[in-house]
C-alpha cells in the first residue's frame, strides 16, 4: 500500500467473484480462521488481511463481520485443523484474545461492482505519480 497510515505495509486477500451471496458465508468464515493462523505464525506479508468480493454476504450481522467474536467462531469451527483438538471447550483455551483483537483491525471487506473495475488512472497519470515517486528515490511500482 501507499500513502497515509498504511504505506509500505502488506496485505494479502482472499477474493470472491460472485454474482451474489452464494457459498461466501461459510468460505468467510474458513478464510478467518485462515488469517488467524497466517497472524499467529507471523506471516511476513500480513499487515492485512482483505476478503474482496464484488456481492455483498452475510447482510443481517455485516457489522459484526471483522469483529472479534465472529473470528473465536471461525477458529472454534476449525479447531481441529490448527489447534489438532477436536473438543470444543479444549479448543477455546487455546485461543489467544489479543490475536482475535490484533486480527480485528487488520481486517478489511470490500464489495466491488463490474463497473469499479475500469476505474483506473489515465497514463499521464500514471506518469505523474511514477515521476514522483522516482524523485523521492523509491520505485512507484
Amino acid at each position: 500500500m501507499r500513502g497515509g497510515d498504511w504505506d509500505g505495509q502488506m496485505f494479502c486477500a482472499e477474493v470472491k467473484w460472485r454474482r451474489n451471496a452464494s457459498d461466501q458465508g461459510p468460505a468467510y468464515k474458513s478464510f478467518l480462521a485462515k488469517c488467524y493462523v497466517a497472524l499467529s505464525q507471523g506471516y511476513m506479508l500480513g499487515d492485512h488481511y482483505m476478503w474482496i468480493s464484488w456481492a455483498p454476504f452475510r447482510a443481517n450481522d455485516w457489522d459484526q463481520l471483522t469483529s472479534p467474536q465472529a473470528i473465536r467462531e471461525a477458529v472454534l469451527a476449525e479447531s481441529l485443523r490448527i489447534f489438532g483438538i477436536e473438543d470444543p471447550g479444549m479448543a477455546a483455551e487455546s485461543i489467544k484474545d489479543e490475536l482475535l483483537v490484533d486480527l480485528s483491525e487488520r481486517l478489511w471487506l470490500v464489495v466491488m461492482s463490474e463497473k469499479q473495475e475500469k476505474l483506473v488512472p489515465l497514463d499521464d497519470w500514471r506518469g505523474v505519480v511514477a515521476n514522483f515517486y522516482n524523485s523521492q528515490g523509491r520505485s512507484a511500482w
